[in-house]
């Protein structure tokens, strides 16, 4: 079975603490606050967080590390009452008000952990949404690092052995020039671009990103990134991102697979764009899983959010695992809700769902020329 080995892991670990996030001394003089939060049902998971604590503490930050689980969270809010529900969390108002970065390691060991429980995932929307305010407002820096999780594997249909290679191959690709090649070269052919649109099987959507900036998912939030307050990145990494103007988003699009986590899959969708927001949709199978996810959130859930470009040679498609198949080279994705923050938008909502579409039948034009087509760059 594919492996990191532990010195891989030790150095990846190093590289994402010093490089990837910037952690350390502040330019107060003081030193960095970082939450991390790892899915514990994976001794691999737990072993790979430890080191990346281990590496803050190397830089003198401080440190909150803290074990998730799916199982877990669903018995949250199976047991507590609606009234605290509905309430703020003060502790996670007191992490957003507080650390300057926050980690996410792992991967939802049970993406339909929600099931049966809408109505009162639906009760913490709206404070859900304002924590995303508060951290967008700080510039709160984040990493969601993606772990192969054996849980995940399970309910995605797909071997752990085989999501373990797929998920390291994507990682270690993530480092890599060839990854960053692709990425240079797709956000060059949408810098300063207008109109976008997608053609590719029962699809035609067209939508504008004029004065957007464009944002490379690297592995790296550099200065140049802070500045710009792109201050989030993904690892397994490598995407060209953008948010559309959210009210010009016209035409359809479909999506073989999408799944939504914490509601499960949905097969066959196809969903149709009116100035900007999703005016209808149908699925061969799951379309009650996107209306629950719709009506168990707030604000602009439904209205375009990104469009991305993957550029992960090394990614495969996991059947539903969203930080790797959205890297997947020759393949875009499509996004609807919140998109403030590093996204550059300004839907406010309380969740962010992409949904991914191969195009190695199709062709993506900006400004009348064609930058892909069959899933590959066109260059001039």
């Amino acid at each position: 079975m594919v492996e990191l080995t532990l010195s891989e892991m030790r150095e990846i670990a190093e590289y994402l603490v010093r490089k990837s996030m910037k952690i350390g001394r502040k330019s107060s003089g003081e030193f960095d606050s970082v939450s991390i939060l790892y899915n514990g049902t994976d001794p691999s998971c737990r072993e790979f967080a430890l080191m990346v604590e281990e590496e803050c503490w190397k830089v003198g930050a401080y440190t909150l590390t803290r074990e998730y689980s799916s199982v877990r969270n669903r018995l949250k809010h199976q047991l507590m009452p609606e009234e605290s529900l509905k309430r703020m969390d003060p502790i996670s108002k007191a992490i957003a008000e507080t650390v300057d970065v926050r980690m996410f390691i792992g991967e939802e060991d049970d993406p339909a952990w929600s099931d049966g429980l809408q109505d009162k995932i639906k009760l913490t929307g709206e404070n859900r949404q304002k924590l995303y305010e508060i951290m967008d407002k700080r510039g709160m820096r984040w990493v969601y690092f993606g772990w192969p999780i054996p849980g995940a594997a399970r309910a995605y249909g797909i071997s752990p052995e085989r999501f373990r290679e797929i998920f390291i191959n994507s990682i270690r690709m993530s480092f890599k020039s060839e990854m960053l090649d692709l990425c240079n070269f797709y956000s060059k052919a949408l810098r300063g671009a207008d109109m976008v649109r997608i053609i590719s099987d029962d699809t035609d959507l067209s939508f504008s990103i004029k004065g957007r900036p464009v944002i490379v998912d690297d592995a790296i939030i550099s200065e140049e990134d802070i500045a710009n307050g792109d201050v989030g990145l993904n690892i397994p990494s490598g995407e060209v991102f953008v948010a559309p103007i959210e009210t010009s988003a016209e035409g359809y699009v479909r999506f073989p697979v999408v799944v939504i986590p914490g509601f499960g899959k949905v097969v066959n969708l196809k969903i149709e764009f009116k100035g900007g927001k999703v005016a209808s949709f149908e699925a061969e199978e799951g379309g009650e899983r996107l209306r629950a996810f719709f009506d168990s959130n707030t604000g602009d859930i439904d209205r375009i959010a990104e469009l991305g470009i993957g550029c992960n040679p090394g990614a495969e498609f996991t059947n539903g695992c969203i930080i790797v198949d959205e890297k997947i080279y020759r393949t875009i994705h499509i996004a609807v809700g919140n998109n403030t923050g590093s996204y550059h938008g300004t839907n406010k909502a309380s969740a962010h769902l992409d949904m991914i579409k191969p195009m190695d039948k199709g062709a993506l034009y900006v400004d009348g020329r064609v930058v892909m087509e069959n899933g590959v760059p066109v260059k001039e």
